[in-house]
Formats: C-alpha cells, sequence, structure tokens
C-alpha cells in the first residue's frame, strides 16, 4: 500500500498530491500503524527532485498533523463526556486507574506532552487522547499541536536537503529514528504502568 502511494505521489505533482500528504500525516494519528513519517519524507524528497513546492509540502503535513490529532483528541473528550460509562476495553480497575494517572498528568503538563507529541512515532495520538480526557481547551491543543508538528517537519526537511537526492539513505534514517524512538517509548509506558501498579497497591 504505501509503495502504491509513493508512486502515485510521484506522478500528481499538484492539489490531489498535496491533499495526499495532508491526509497521510492526518490519518497516522487516527490509524497509527499507518506509516505516517515515511510518506512525509518521500514528500520532503519530492520537493527535492520532483517539482512539489517545498512550502505547500510543508504546509500540507503541518495542517494534515494538526488536523488529525484533533481526531484523537475527539477521542478523549468523547471517553472524559462520560466517566461512568467508558468503552468496554476501558472498563478494568487498573485501566480505568491509568486513565485517571494520565488525565492527572496532562492538567499538570498538558502543554509540554503536546509539543513532543510529534518526535515519539507510534505514541503520537495518545497525546492527543490524554489532552482530551484531561479537558485540554481545544485552542491549546491546536496550538502545541501546531508547534509540535512545525518543529518536526522542519527537521525532516533540514534532512531531506542534506540527504539530497537519496531516497533510501533518508528513509534509512527515518526508520532507525522510529526504532529508537519506539524503544524510548516502550520504556516509558513500563514505567508508567509500574508508577501506577504501585499506586493500586497502596490504594488498597
Amino acid at each position: 500500500m504505501t509503495d502504491v502511494l509513493l508512486r502515485w505521489l510521484a506522478s500528481h505533482e499538484g492539489p490531489f498530491g498535496y491533499l495526499a500528504l495532508c491526509f497521510a500525516a492526518a490519518l497516522e494519528y487516527v490509524f497509527p500503524p499507518f506509516p505516517g513519517d515515511t510518506i512525509t519524507l518521500f514528500g520532503v524528497f519530492l520537493a527535492g527532485s520532483a517539482g512539489y513546492s517545498p512550502w505547500l509540502v510543508y504546509l500540507a503535513i503541518d495542517v494534515g498533523s494538526v488536523l488529525g490529532g484533533l481526531g484523537a483528541y475527539a477521542v478523549g473528550r468523547r471517553i472524559a463526556r462520560d466517566p461512568g460509562n467508558p468503552p468496554r476495553l476501558l472498563r478494568g480497575r487498573r485501566t480505568r486507574a491509568a486513565l485517571a494517572e494520565v488525565q492527572l498528568r496532562f492538567e499538570r503538563h498538558g502543554a509540554v506532552y503536546l509539543a513532543l507529541n510529534r518526535f515519539l512515532p507510534a505514541l503520537r495520538a495518545f497525546f492527543f487522547v490524554g489532552a482530551g480526557l484531561a479537558r485540554v481547551p481545544v485552542s491549546r491543543v491546536i496550538l502545541w499541536g501546531a508547534v509540535s508538528a512545525s518543529a518536526w517537519n522542519a527537521l525532516l526537511f533540514v534532512l531531506g536537503w542534506a540527504v539530497g537526492g537519496n531516497w533510501r539513505r533518508l528513509s534509512s534514517l527515518a526508520s532507525t529514528y522510529a526504532w529508537i524512538a519506539l524503544g524510548v517509548g516502550v520504556v516509558a509506558v513500563g514505567l508508567f504502568a509500574y508508577v501506577v501498579r504501585v499506586r493500586l497497591r497502596e490504594a488498597r
């Protein structure tokens, strides 16, 4: 699927190409396994080698990132709207304790988490769900989501221009970073789960 989309992008410079980049950046937040960064990097590559406008590519992936984050934020707000009747998968005692911990942390440090979201592949959507659970005002979600997307995408452009037209090298560097970031994220989630478990024991 990814290869098909990349080939399509390479031959469709124009409004639909930019819309596809925007959609890909948004879809990653709705469906985290989707390789949004691969599509974004290919957009950067196309901006330097296939006639795509760098400014329009940058705008498209920024807007897509913010829209996708708002979709995940809406999920968190939906859960927070009726805390006594969460989705079936979230009704376990430990899960509810974890959600309460997420809400508390976002009430204290929501801006920091949202500003960092784009730098953690595969975990980005959960930051916005957490913001929704904590009822962070939508204006702050948009602001810090845009700051994060702008900074991350600017780094991708710098990387893309430094590597030049070598798509394989650019893709390899991004893949390496994604695996490292995923490892850090898994460790962070594990530590968070441990903290929740300790607090549950203390509360008994």
